[in-house]
């Protein structure tokens, strides 16, 4: 494993706390118009699914990169350009996050789809653990 993850001991209440939380997130979403709040939401809740998805493993880490990287190497539900639309959300939602870029509309219409196919997938495969 990547020296960022850590062994920790597997908590299912913890990924289960989490998978409720994206839903909520996921749910709320369809009310929300400005497109930076749009793109920090996806990612939030994506990343909270793939905590999820480690801490069932027994893993954690502090790195949003190694995240991405985990949910790579660990899961090959995820093709390659999911794996990169996540990790150039990631980046997105930094750049947004703390220097105030600001996200063009085209983006969320242009990854939409990705997106909600790539959160169903997560949520599938939680299902399937809880």
């Amino acid at each position: 494993m990547d020296e960022e993850i850590f062994r920790v001991s597997k908590n299912e209440n913890r990924a289960s706390s989490l998978v409720e939380m994206a839903k909520e997130r996921y749910s709320d979403l369809k009310d929300e118009d400005k497109p930076y709040k749009i793109v920090e939401e996806y990612y939030e809740i994506i990343k909270e699914l793939i905590t999820a998805l480690m801490y069932l493993n027994g893993y954690k880490t502090l790195s949003h990169k190694t995240l991405v990287s985990y949910l790579e190497k660990n899961y090959k539900d995820f093709d390659k350009s999911e794996i990169i639309l996540i990790d150039e959300l990631r980046k997105l939602r930094n750049n947004i996050v703390y220097y105030g870029q600001k996200v063009e509309k085209e983006f969320i219409t242009n990854n939409k789809k990705e997106l909600d196919k790539i959160i169903e997938k997560l949520f599938k495969i939680l299902n399937s653990l809880l």
